[in-house]
């Protein structure tokens, strides 16, 4: 007889996630734990819920390496609306997005997910089973037993790429959602897909009914809980209709919450696609039509690496000058190392650059190529000489003490603190004198050492850092350099938290409760806060911390009160929120009360009680979002 354990959703939630952490350990050749310790883990899990998808994955291959068969092949491009009308042949065509993603395959067998891998070069990609399994909008069981395989595009919706950026510091910030997408499916730490939401938008279906349309494909995909990315059936594909249904799309584009840069035209019926066949490099019975850009290709001169603050080397593309969008370019970044062994980019080939948003230079391809062998990366940090090692897509410098990162530490304080006048130059000039090793060394400079080492400038450049020796607590927060504490969330945490003592004795359960804060981003902030050599010598130095008073209520304030359980917050995080915001907390329902806010399974006692007062209530999300925002 099975024993049947008791647990609350989120609790089999944290299984699953500690389940899928100690697999990738254990296939990363690190364990943590014994193997006895992993199987009493699944025992628990299987006890609650046998049919879980986590106990069938595939788990990770030696090496992390998944085979295609059929290979994961490319889509020829059409540069015009006429070659696509030729290429038709007058089939019947379905048209679809050519979303702007990561390619994926996920694998079900007997209804359940049991592996996903990225294309890769096509006939090898990258294992991401674990990671896939956390990304909610990806079906874990499908009605059907037979071994099939969907293929689609991951990516993630721009609302939601602006969302986190908002929460990273400035030089952390993922120039486009593609990046942020693959640097978060690709990245070993399955507890960092928390708080980050990835949808796969699928194009093509394998091992279900051969015979089948394109069509019938994408409405079989869409029953199962899919998003298809083929919506638009093209019975007669003639100039006019092809020339009207990419218009359409493209005068919608700006209007969808995901990024794509064309439309893919495919043979509707399985006979035509058969017959088509395909080359080593593409299917014949599809064509990309994509969106007219305005970029240009040029001569990849070299590529230097730039060590960031947090030990990411970023490499950066050095370019023939290049004209684009009125704006000459002769530099651009090339994201990280992962984005550079795709992009397969050397000195000495041409490639295609872009300005996003008109703004930010980005390399789209390589439109010729001049170069043969594998992209090699740097073994030695640039800066340090110290040895490097990947972690996820990046490459990271190992040293302790690295010219580099220090200056830009330190370049991260000044700018958030708005230092004025110390720029790169004469930063690197203090560092290399002896004089500012840490920002914290900023606060012992006499004005006499900075005239003499940067002339009259030094004057205001003194008089500017005694304007910040009184930080308040966010800038005081943000600046510290710890990974993903911004401006943004050493806000969130200074409204909430009453000084740097209180935040330093948050829990990491307390942490993650806030929106936005994954596990993997509350053990940055928690291990940040508790390490004081970050912010000791500030303090001695006399920097001090300008701490916000509690806002006082107005007599006209808003009087609040809140039944049912709001997930992630206690009732003392709910009255901290509200008398923050200069609202009353009321501790009972009477007739001067402005709202009562309804959380899960809300009173209905106290919601009648209200309905007899004429007191307004609202639900949780709608209060936050228009007084808490």
């Amino acid at each position: 007889m099975r024993l049947v354990i008791e647990m609350t959703e989120e609790e089999r939630k944290k299984l699953e996630i500690l389940i899928l952490y100690h697999k990738r350990k254990y296939y990363d050749g690190e364990p943590e734990i014994s193997d006895a310790e992993y199987d009493s883990l699944e025992d628990r899990l299987r006890n609650i819920d046998p049919d879980n998808p986590v106990l069938f994955i595939v788990g990770t291959p030696a090496g992390g390496n998944v085979s295609h068969d059929p290979p994961m092949l490319s889509c020829q491009k059409a540069k015009a609306i006429d070659k696509v009308v030729s290429w038709a042949d007058d089939h019947p065509l379905m048209m679809g997005y050519k979303v702007d993603g990561i390619s994926l395959k996920v694998v079900y067998k007997k209804g359940k997910l049991i592996q996903s891998a990225t294309r890769g070069s096509g006939t090898l990609g990258d294992d991401v089973t674990l990671n896939v399994m956390k990304i909610d909008s990806i079906p874990k069981t499908i009605p059907v037993q037979e071994r099939v395989e969907v293929r689609g595009e991951l990516y993630m919706k721009i609302s939601e790429f602006n969302r986190i950026n908002a929460l990273l510091l400035d030089d952390e910030k993922y120039s486009n959602p593609r990046n942020l997408a693959a640097g978060t499916v690709k990245q070993k730490d399955v507890r960092g897909m928390e708080g980050r939401e990835l949808h796969l938008m699928v194009f093509d279906l394998l091992g279900w009914e051969e015979d089948a349309t394109m069509e019938q494909k994408a409405q079989i995909l869409q029953s199962w809980g899919f998003e298809a990315s083929d919506f638009l059936k093209i019975d007669e594909p003639t100039l006019e209709n092809i020339e009207q249904s990419f218009k359409d799309v493209e005068d919608a584009r700006n209007t969808l919450d995901f990024e794509i840069d064309g439309v893919v035209y495919k043979y509707d019926e399985a006979a035509h696609r058969a017959e088509a066949g395909a080359t080593e490099h593409h299917p014949r019975w599809q064509i990309a039509l994509k969106f007219e850009s305005k970029g240009k290709s040029t001569l990849l001169k070299g590529i230097t690496w730039q060590v960031g603050r947090t030990s990411v080397l970023t490499p950066v593309a050095e370019l023939e000058p290049v004209e684009v969008a009125g704006a000459v370019i002769s530099r651009a970044t090339m994201h990280n190392a992962d984005f550079l062994i795709d992009l397969e980019a050397q000195p000495g080939d041409y490639v295609y650059v872009e300005r996003s948003g008109e703004v930010i230079p980005k390399i789209i391809s390589v439109t010729t190529k001049n170069t043969t062998g594998n992209v090699k990366l740097p073994e030695k940090c640039p800066s340090c000489g110290s040895d490097t090692r990947r972690s996820g897509v990046n490459l990271l410098c190992t040293g302790d003490k690295c010219r580099d990162k220090d200056i830009q530490q330190i370049g991260h304080w000044i700018a958030i603190t708005g230092i004025d006048g110390l720029g790169g130059k004469s930063l690197e000039k203090l560092y290399d004198t002896g004089k500012v090793k840490h920002y914290s060394d900023l606060y012992a400079l006499q004005e006499k050492e900075l005239v003499d080492l940067l002339g009259k400038n030094g004057e205001k450049i003194f008089a500017s850092i005694e304007g910040t020796r009184e930080l308040p607590f966010p800038l005081f927060l943000a600046g510290l350099g710890i990974e993903s504490l911004g401006k943004a969330m050493g806000k969130k945490l200074a409204s909430y938290f009453k000084g740097l003592e209180e935040l330093k004795n948050a829990t990491i359960s307390k942490l993650t409760s806030f929106d936005g804060i994954s596990d993997i981003t509350a053990q940055n902030i928690k291990n940040g806060i508790t390490d004081e050599t970050l912010y000791e010598n500030l303090f001695k130095n006399g920097v001090k911390i300008v701490y916000e008073k509690p806002k006082e209520a107005a007599e006209d304030a808003l009087k609040v009160y809140i039944t049912g359980k709001v997930e992630g917050h206690s009732k003392d995080d709910l009255i901290k929120l509200v008398e923050n915001k200069g609202m009353i907390w009321s501790s009972s329902i009477s007739r001067n009360l402005d709202f009562l806010v309804t959380g899960k399974n809300a009173g209905q006692s106290k919601l009648e009680n209200a309905e007899q007062l004429g007191i307004k209530t609202i639900n949780w999300e709608e209060f936050k979002s228009k007084y808490l925002g």
